[in-house]
């Protein structure tokens, strides 16, 4: 094998890796050890790699070949001056080391799968994601009260001919047909002046929002049906409920500050 490969050096590379991929080939380290000991005068590792071949193939057919070039390559480390080693502790931890660097390549093997599989798993939850927004624009389009936008090219909608009033807004509408409005019938019995009952209801008026205000007649001062403030009320609030301004109020109470109304007060309320 080693005379087949080239230079010594780039055979002893690739031995080197098959032994890595299977440290029981036998045949590697044979061919190894004659690399080891003819062309590198590598010794130590000569002697491990043919006492590797004699511990793996008990019936090497040079198994006496291999115990003399043993015998050699440690006369040659003698002659160097340095002491064999101890083989059997070097072969352990060359083992373990192999033994760990399959480890290794098996845990990198298993984590490339598993990156793999993750990235499969990512692309199809991105695919499902998608789908999921798009069943959801199609449940929104469909929902009731969903406006479709208007087609490309389509024309607009025409303007109403002038002088057509405009629609009733919504809000009025559904106000104008509720129950905040009192009868505008007044009960039987006399109507007090002005059109408000002595707990203060406005005939025909909307509670909250009174009639505007006739600024051409002035009120005259201390007119109205007296009132007394209850806790929390403002002259807007009274304003608002009985229809009148706060300039109202303020001229029919002379020397009263409409802004710093107390409760229990007395004061007079404007009737237009």
């Amino acid at each position: 094998m080693a005379r087949k490969s080239g230079s010594p050096r780039e055979a002893a590379r690739l031995l080197e890796r098959a032994l890595e991929a299977n440290p029981r080939l036998a045949r590697a380290h044979w061919e190894l050890g004659l690399i080891c000991l003819n062309h590198t005068a590598d010794y130590a590792a000569a002697i491990y790699h043919f006492q590797k071949v004699l511990a793996l193939r008990p019936d090497w057919p040079h198994a006496s070949t291999t115990r003399q070039l043993i015998s050699n390559a440690k006369l040659e480390l003698v002659k160097e001056g340095v002491e064999a080693p101890n083989l059997p502790s070097v072969q352990r931890q060359m083992d373990r080391l192999v033994a760990e660097l399959h480890q290794l390549t098996a845990a990198k093997t298993n984590l490339e799968a598993r990156v793999q599989y993750l990235s499969g798993v990512t692309q199809q939850l991105a695919v499902e994601n998608l789908q999921l927004r798009q069943q959801m624009l199609a449940a929104h389009a469909s929902a009731p009260g969903f406006a479709d936008p208007a087609p490309a090219g389509a024309s607009p909608a025409p303007a109403p001919p002038a002088g057509t009033p405009p629609p009733p807004r919504p809000d009025r509408a559904a106000a104008g047909s509720g129950r905040d409005f009192v009868a505008s019938r007044p009960p039987s019995g006399p109507t007090p002046p002005g059109g408000i009952s002595p707990s203060g209801t406005v005939y025909g008026q909307r509670p909250g929002v009174g009639p505007a205000p006739d600024a051409s007649r002035p009120l005259p001062a201390g007119s109205g049906r007296v009132y007394t403030v209850r806790r929390g009320e403002t002259a807007f609030a009274l304003s608002r409920r009985y229809g009148f301004t706060v300039g109202d109020l303020a001229a029919a109470n002379p020397g009263v500050d409409p802004t710093r109304l107390q409760a229990g007060q007395t004061i007079r309320l404007p009737i237009r």
